[in-house]
């Protein structure tokens, strides 16, 4: 078996000259549970040059992939990430939409060069679109198990699919070893070898530096609406991430990946349970800001001044930010940033995805 020390969604192993990859994950729905049964799927890669295996025996039902792959379609911007740190966007020939944070992608997927599909936390992808790109191997989003249909006509018309279960990943650096994955899909093994390592040094660094500072707590909630109700960040990778910079997750839960990482909670609940922590972290790129400064005030963080929100740079043109694109596979940018924002000492002024909250910054989110 190939070493893969992070992922829980996935395995690779070798055999005669070919490459086996088990996927295995639940499709959770957004800020809740798993909906269904648990998807599986087994991939044969096998290069180009050489006779693939009979799918017959345990390979019955596998999906055959020949490697390198050179045309690529992917429904999420994730992938796109994916593509872009291994320096092969070039083979990009289909994405979801139009609202790439990379602005070659963009100009390439408006000039028509680049097909559209449909982003696949919405709808399957377009059929007429994805045969049109003809792609070598189809990185797919599944948000919805109403999707696995639409993905078996895709494979029916000659187009492998390569289920991507990322956001299952019950430890962010399961989301790191998907760049590995996407290296040995595209002949790109040790350059996203090196970038595995260099996220892992990271990491490391940023842990024993937040370890050699005294344990704080912070409260993770958005919110949501003008129904009272908060997006409480309670377990698996994204609270994995926070209590790695040597904090108390507040309101935090024991893992389970068969739910989303964060729930949907009241405000009288981070009144009861959560007034107390050092730090806040408010809202995210699209989340409401808070109006009520009489509730703020009723906790430690906002009195203290350590209340931020999350801008995940925003491109100033187009609905995109960085955060959940790149940001997504470097989970070492954003441990930098929690690091620095609950250890103040450890402060030097620059930020990558967050920022204080204040009234101004507030106002001007309104």
């Amino acid at each position: 078996m190939l070493p893969m020390p992070y992922t829980r969604t996935f395995s690779v192993f070798e055999r005669d000259g070919y490459r086996i990859v088990d996927i295995e994950a639940s499709v959770v729905t957004w800020g809740g549970s798993a909906g269904g049964p648990v998807q599986r799927k087994r991939l044969v890669l096998a290069a180009h040059d050489l006779d693939p295996p009979p799918l017959t025996g345990d390979l019955a039902g596998a999906t055959l992939i020949r490697t390198p792959v050179m045309r690529i379609a992917v429904n999420d911007q994730k992938h796109e990430a994916l593509v872009r740190a291994l320096g092969i966007a070039d083979r990009l020939v289909a994405v979801g939409g139009h609202e790439s944070f990379d602005d070659e992608i963009r100009a390439r997927v408006s000039s028509g060069e680049i097909f559209q599909i449909d982003y696949g936390w919405h709808r399957p992808p377009t059929l007429d679109a994805l045969v049109a790109a003809e792609p070598d191997v189809l990185f797919s989003q599944m948000a919805d198990l109403t999707h696995t249909q639409h993905l078996e006509r895709v494979e029916s018309l000659g187009i492998p699919v390569l289920p991507v279960f990322i956001d299952a990943e019950p430890h962010y650096m399961g989301r790191v070893d998907w760049i590995s994955l996407t290296g040995i899909l595209t002949g790109r093994e040790e350059r996203a070898k090196a970038l595995v390592d260099e996220i892992s040094d990271e990491i490391r660094h940023l842990r024993r530096l937040a370890e050699s500072r005294p344990r704080r707590s912070l409260l993770w909630a958005w919110y949501r609406s003008s129904r009272d109700r908060w997006a409480v960040t309670q377990r698996n990778a994204d609270a994995a991430l926070i209590r790695d910079a040597n904090v108390e997750l507040v309101l935090g839960e024991p893992d389970d990946p068969e739910l989303d990482s964060f729930s949907h909670l009241g405000t009288e609940r981070l009144l009861a349970d959560a007034t107390d922590a050092d730090c806040w972290m408010i809202r995210d790129p699209i989340s409401m800001p808070v109006r009520d400064r009489n509730l703020l005030r009723r906790f430690k963080a906002t009195r203290d001044g350590c209340i931020f929100w999350q801008h995940g740079v925003a491109h100033r043109r187009i609905d995109s930010w960085e955060i959940w694109e790149m940001g997504h596979i470097r989970p070492d940018w954003l441990l930098e940033d929690i690091v620095k924002m609950v250890h103040p000492e450890l402060r030097d002024g620059h930020w990558r995805y967050v920022t204080p909250e204040d009234e101004k910054s507030a106002a001007d989110a309104g």
